[in-house]
């Protein structure tokens, strides 16, 4: 399947091959991303960065706050809704540092920067949908701090049903199928030189897409041709 082939690659996986200094869990409508931040800060013995504001993905977010009948108030910044759930997981307050201003996933690489003055190892847990080109955006933000080491571990690696996507069968629904579609095109899409690289807005460096994935995504645009791409 086509989108599964486009998923699986933009749902980033490193080995956590080292010590890791950081967790840096980015807002997304993705609940599940929380209980992994959650396991890898007990696993690593390492504080959680939460980054983001309010952007595209926050009306999801509050809708899977509803849908899945959690006590959280909505219409808040992504990182507020998460550092609740994480205090519900059994993090400690005094582990838990939240950057709510960024938008965008360029913007959660630029804020953390900001926010970090060494070297460090960081853990990215992102919307697998955006895990690649949000490792892209923090490489890019850290280039100015040697010795920093970006792993990325997407939360979930989608599981594709007939019309709706979520981590496993059975599991709640994450997006519609429609909506996936659209992701997943929208991000192909911005990882191109062109468009958010290098020849573009040059808002990441060159990142290579697979010949099996950029296939998946033009035979997908030739059936979808009026899928929406979003920003």
């Amino acid at each position: 399947m086509d989108e599964g082939v486009i998923a699986r690659w933009l749902a980033r996986r490193d080995p956590i091959d080292r010590p890791v200094d950081r967790v840096v869990l980015m807002g997304s409508a993705v609940v599940e991303s929380v209980e992994v931040a959650a396991d890898a800060h007990r696993a690593h013995s390492a504080p959680i960065l939460v980054s983001g504001g309010i952007g595209h993905s926050t009306q999801f977010l509050d809708e899977a706050v509803r849908r899945r009948g959690l006590d959280l108030a909505t219409g808040r910044p992504e990182s507020h809704v998460f550092r609740e759930l994480l205090l519900r997981y059994g993090v400690p307050d005094d582990q838990i540092v939240v950057e709510d201003r960024s938008t965008n996933c360029g913007e959660n690489a630029a804020f953390t920067r900001a926010l970090i003055s060494h070297p460090q190892t960081l853990l990215l847990i992102q919307d697998p949908t955006m895990q690649r080109r949000t490792h892209a955006c923090f490489e890019r933000s850290f280039a100015d701090l040697p010795g920093s080491t970006m792993i990325s571990h997407a939360p979930v690696i989608p599981w594709i049903g007939p019309d709706h996507v979520g981590a496993a069968p059975g599991a709640p629904e994450i997006w519609s199928r429609e909506r996936f579609r659209s992701l997943l095109l929208g991000e192909i899409h911005r990882l191109s030189p062109d468009v958010y690289g290098p020849r573009g807005r040059n808002f990441i460096d060159h990142v290579d897409i697979p010949d099996e994935v950029l296939a998946a995504y033009n035979r997908l645009v030739a059936a979808y041709p009026a899928s929406d791409r979003h920003p």
